[in-house]
């Protein structure tokens, strides 16, 4: 890949991705089957104090893994899919700042990424784009003139302009 250029959600994110759910799948499957073979073995032994204790212990783990763990990767998983398949467009400015701040949008975590598209600089012309928490803009990118693919707000890719080399 280019220094030039960053990149987002490739088939391998998407493949990747789906892998980390089922994987979280079968984690809180295996934290639970404990507590389901004891709720069972005591509800077939008649103890019930055992078995609502079983039961209880394995819905509550079940509960916690799926609200913790698998939950977010699959929302991740929603929010990969959307936008490789949505509608794009390109936009062109300067880069003017990152945010080193997380911001939560629709189930992910991403950071602010602000580009001014007038000449002048003027403040009306910033617009709000939003970055993948794992992805990463170099530092000297701040001040060039970039070109960022979108969808909706989402940076899909982003790339220093041709001829920019960064100096006034």
């Amino acid at each position: 890949m280019n220094v030039n250029e960053v990149k987002l959600y490739g088939e391998q994110d998407l493949a990747q991705g789906r892998e980390s759910a089922r994987r979280e799948g079968v984690r809180t499957v295996l934290c639970a089957l404990p507590f389901a073979v004891l709720a069972v073995a005591a509800f077939v032994l008649r103890i019930e104090p055992l078995c609502v204790a079983g039961v209880m212990v394995c819905g509550g783990l079940v509960i916690l893994r799926f609200d913790l763990r698998v939950s977010p990767q699959l929302r991740y998983n929603k929010y990969l899919r959307e936008v490789r398949s949505g509608l794009t467009r390109r936009t062109a400015g300067a880069l003017v700042r990152v945010s080193t701040d997380l911001v939560y949008e629709e189930g992910v975590y991403f950071r602010e990424v602000i580009l001014n598209i007038y000449e002048d600089m003027a403040e009306e012309g910033e617009r709000r784009f939003l970055l993948d928490s794992a992805g990463s803009i170099p530092e000297e990118w701040i001040g060039r003139d970039v070109a960022v693919v979108s969808h909706g707000n989402y940076i899909l890719e982003m790339r220093v302009m041709e001829g920019d080399d960064g100096r006034d």
